[in-house]
């Protein structure tokens, strides 16, 4: 059998990421987390492409990130957390660039999940898969400006594997009202992560296919 381009599940000391499809993903149970109201003010505050207001729109996205792993473009992932028992605390993506020969990942955490380094522990597992499995040569994140919990999310799994702040992209990226934002943008190259991790053991969690 053929094995997929992305794992289908990833299991690291806290989380659970599980793909996000119609066969693996309730989209109830989504939907009453981007219903709650600290999702939709205060982590979608820089991501409004997650504010849903309806199950419909909730079944469009898993429509839209079936798509995407059909096409080998982006892999989606519910986040749940081992600490509470497998709740659910938050989605991710991780998304290859092929032909540029990097890959880059985002995330919305509830935020009543803040601050136990969840993001930087999710981070982690996918800097290692794009080096150690997809062999490409650069992993690159971006924050708004303004959205400091997520820059120091970021700066945080950057200098671990020895990456750096490249600086702020100004008139960068567009919302959804329109708006069109700076972005600071960080990148990890396949030479600063070997020399990172030279000396210690990497993809020390578990992948399923």
């Amino acid at each position: 059998m053929t094995r997929a381009t992305f794992p289908e599940r990833i299991e690291t000391d806290r989380l659970r990421f599980e793909r996000i499809s119609h066969d693996t993903a309730d989209t109830f149970e989504l939907y009453d987390l981007v219903r709650r109201e600290g999702w939709r003010e205060e982590a979608t505050t820089h991501m409004p492409w997650f504010r849903f207001e309806s199950v419909g729109e909730v079944a469009e996205f898993i429509d839209t990130a079936e798509l995407q792993w059909e096409n080998h473009e982006t892999a989606r992932y519910l986040l749940r957390s081992a600490d509470e028992n497998g709740e659910l605390v938050g989605i991710t993506a991780f998304g290859p660039e092929w032909d540029e020969r990097r890959a880059g990942s985002g995330i919305v955490l509830a935020p009543e999940y803040w601050g136990r380094e969840y993001g930087v522990e999710r981070a982690s597992a996918f800097v290692e898969l794009t080096f150690e499995r997809y062999r490409l040569d650069a992993f690159y994140s971006t924050c708004a400006r303004g959205n400091d919990p997520s820059r120091r999310m970021i700066e945080k799994y950057v200098d671990r594997y020895g990456g750096r702040h490249e600086g702020l992209l100004r008139q960068h990226s567009t919302r959804p009202s329109g708006a069109v934002t700076d972005q600071h943008r960080f990148t990890v190259t396949r030479e600063e992560y070997e020399r990172a991790t030279a000396d210690r053991a990497t993809l020390q969690f578990d992948r399923h296919w």
